[in-house]
């Protein structure tokens, strides 16, 4: 069952609702994309509803038909977006702690491979099927390989939950360029 953007969110199976005043405000059927019967549940994304801090549940990459988990299966961290910047950090769960305060160069390796963390000033664009469009400038990173680029993600608002995919990504800890998507649930 296909679901899509429905404004006033909440409604269950809009279908069943006034089909003419539905059409007018479900982006999914004005773009004549879904069949009756979908679900509504999920509304359209504003810049309003990303603001606040989000806690990671899932983090993928997928390169061709393979997919990854370049932090492992077991990330954690979290992403806060205030209304003009956009901060991450994610890190491998299970990754162990260093035995002492100054690290190896074998416990170093291992730290910067099991983390990523950037920030970078951003703005939305329209809403699209996949959400609303979020590009980032990446203006500090823990990787270089980053810095200064462009970060274009797809966001959609479910809930309290957070559903981020991008087109392709420079994904630091391959250095593949990859869709990455991540879910995260409201932290605050």
């Amino acid at each position: 069952m296909m679901e899509h953007a429905w404004i006033a969110a909440g409604h269950g199976d809009c279908h069943e609702q006034d089909t003419a005043r539905h059409s007018r405000l479900c982006t999914g059927c004005r773009s004549g994309g879904y069949s009756s019967g979908a679900l509504c549940a999920q509304q359209a994304a504003t810049k309003d509803q990303l603001i606040g801090s989000w806690k990671v549940l899932s983090l993928k990459a997928t390169t061709g038909d393979k997919v990854s988990y370049p932090l492992g299966e077991h990330v954690t961290g979290y992403v806060t977006v205030t209304s003009d910047r956009f901060w991450l950090l994610f890190v491998d769960a299970t990754r162990k702690a260093p035995v002492a305060a100054t690290l190896t160069d074998a416990e170093a390796v291992a730290m910067m491979r099991s983390h990523v963390a950037w920030t970078g000033k951003y703005s939305t664009a329209e809403q699209t099927p996949e959400g609303i469009k979020l590009t980032a400038r990446v203006d500090a990173a823990s990787s270089q390989a980053i810095f200064g680029t462009d970060r274009v993600y797809f966001v959609r608002v479910d809930g309290n939950k957070l559903m981020v995919k991008s087109p392709g990504v420079i994904v630091p800890m391959t250095g593949a360029t990859s869709v990455v998507e991540f879910e995260l649930v409201k932290a605050d």
